[in-house]
């Protein structure tokens, strides 16, 4: 690749964003852009979508987002809920004697802060699911299809495409370019971006079979286990089935990459490693794919190099422990959407795309530092030592410097802490409360994703027409609505919006497209024209910096 600037206009196409990796992080960024109005080109160097289970679980965060994005009902119709207890298992083998059943944390999958459920769906059945309502909707995805270089000057990006089927190349310009490209990211390295972090724990041996075992998972209640004994030790997980195939499991194990190839792992010896794993001796197993992975925990040292933006596995790397690599991914993906679709909209200044790494990489730092110690726990400890929180790091972390509007206490408040104690804090996810309109209720959450909102109290008619006229002055699309009062948009029959939110009735807040609280004023006594003033300044300071 190459980042020597260029000026050529001969270009055989022009998008406004391209995408560099058409996986999960790739595929939910495309469709978050699209659903904004900005339709990029995606390519994908592999032939389709993942053909391996890999991620399988989505937090309630995560679901909160793709409800936001209307996929809800979609992902839900592929795998039903899974079950809210898990246990991890420590065993000398999954048939042999058992040492310890620590009950895996559900926080993060199960809790009253949110309106939504979390889901097991596994990798190679969600993508499909995304896959199609990204090209619904206009995506432009092509598979077969790699970056081979790209040069960057002051108006955007001339890149090179290769289809891998073909051999032809085409020239494209784009705005902006979004490296989902994966851990060993082409784009990350040829921008000259370092990591950071605790590096390589482990190399890994990954075998994915299929094997008559889920009894013994099920009479333990658990979906994985940690085993030791004289032939093998690592770890087995359980993918969650669904009505469209039986369950498929993956045994990790150690592999020193000085002294050994995946060469060195034939069928055979996999499907002797396996069994020892499983304790039964002559059970049959049918190996699906070996393959080499590192758990490692890095994360790059900027997320943004110009018009070129860095998610998901590009970004950082983390041990699967707690589940929640795929789900930061898609939270990246979703912050950066929304500041992408403003910029391009011409809504907000081209300086709003500097908060994406301003709000998403310490948010990086801390999860993988917290899920390396995780995984830590887990390998040394077993169920003694537990102190992590899936919850609170998933959704429960405050942005500390970004696209809203600080209060003077901001930095005295913690950095992450149980999601229910946030009150309307700039910076921090808006607060699930249950509405009510012409007695059907609905979520709070459920008014936001497509664009700004401002929420008022009983007495904040005021600020309603404030708003309505900086709406037309400013033609920004802003959702305005009024909870309790006289011509109240919704009702909230459980009287708890106020304290969620941290606003008195005569108070205001403005929640970005995101979910996250962008600018609040608890109370006021302002009249219209002062509040016209207030509520410009706080959407000018949000979106131009």
């Amino acid at each position: 690749m190459n980042t020597r600037s260029s000026k050529s206009s001969s270009f055989d196409e022009t998008v406004p964003v391209l995408v560099v990796g058409g996986s999960l992080v790739g595929l939910s960024f495309s469709l978050f852009l699209a659903r904004k109005g900005i339709k990029p080109l995606v390519v994908e160097r592999h032939p389709g979508t993942s053909i391996h289970p890999r991620v399988s679980s989505l937090t309630a965060r995560t679901m909160e987002i793709f409800r936001s994005a209307g996929i809800e009902e979609e992902i839900r119709r592929e795998e039903p809920p899974f079950p809210r207890e898990f246990g991890i298992m420590f065993v000398e083998s999954l048939a042999g004697r058992l040492f310890d059943n620590l009950m895996e944390d559900m926080s993060a999958y199960f809790t009253g802060a949110s309106p939504v459920e979390g889901n097991g769906i596994a990798q190679d059945l969600l993508e499909p699911v995304l896959r199609a309502q990204a090209e619904k909707i206009g995506v432009d995805l092509r598979y077969n299809t790699e970056l081979i270089e790209f040069e960057t000057d002051e108006g955007g990006i001339s890149a090179m495409i290769r289809d891998r089927v073909s051999g032809d190349t085409r020239r494209v310009r784009t705005t902006y370019m979004v490296g989902a490209d994966g851990s060993k990211s082409g784009i990350r390295k040829q921008l000259g971006i370092g990591q950071h972090g605790e590096g390589t724990l482990f190399h890994l041996i990954s075998i994915v079979f299929d094997a008559d075992i889920h009894e013994l998972f099920r009479r333990q209640n658990a979906h994985m286990c940690f085993f030791a004994n004289d032939n093998v030790s690592g770890s087995l997980v359980l993918y969650p089935g669904t009505f469209r195939r039986p369950h498929i499991y993956r045994l990790d194990v150690i592999y020193d990459p000085e002294e050994e190839t995946i060469e060195d792992y034939p069928e055979e010896r996999c499907v002797s490693l396996v069994r020892a794993a499983i304790g039964i001796p002559d059970i049959p197993v049918t190996i699906k794919k070996i393959l080499t992975w590192e758990m490692a925990g890095r994360v790059a040292d900027r997320f943004q190099e110009d018009r070129i933006f860095l998610v998901g596995d590009s970004a950082r790397v983390q041990p699967p422990s707690g589940g929640l690599g795929g789900n930061t991914g898609i939270a990246e993906a979703q912050n950066l959407a929304w500041k992408l679709a403003a910029v391009l909209r011409g809504e907000a200044g081209s300086d709003l795309l500097t908060t994406y790494d301003a709000e998403r990489r310490p948010v990086a730092d801390y999860t993988v530092e917290q899920v390396v110690t995780l995984s830590q726990q887990r390998e040394h400890e077993g169920s003694d030592g537990i102190t992590v929180s899936t919850l609170h790091v998933n959704m429960g972390y405050r942005y500390q410097d970004g696209a809203f509007v600080p209060e003077a206490d901001g930095k005295n408040l913690p950095i992450v802490q149980s999601p229910e104690l946030w009150t309307g804090q700039p910076g921090t996810r808006a607060a699930h409360v249950v509405l009510e309109r012409d007695g059907n209720s609905i979520s709070s959450l459920d008014l936001f994703g497509s664009r700004f909102v401002l929420l008022v109290g009983s007495d904040g008619q005021n600020w309603v027409e404030a708003a309505k006229h900086v709406k037309d002055t400013l033609r920004f699309p802003i959702d305005i609505y009024q909870v309790d009062g006289h011509n109240a948009d919704f009702n909230n029959p459980g009287n708890d919006f106020l304290d969620a939110y941290g606003i008195t009735s005569t108070g205001a807040i403005i929640v970005r497209p995101d979910g996250y609280i962008g600018w609040r004023k608890p109370d006021t006594e302002e009249n219209k024209e002062e509040m016209e003033k207030v509520l410009t300044n706080a959407l000018s300071t949000i979106l131009f910096r």
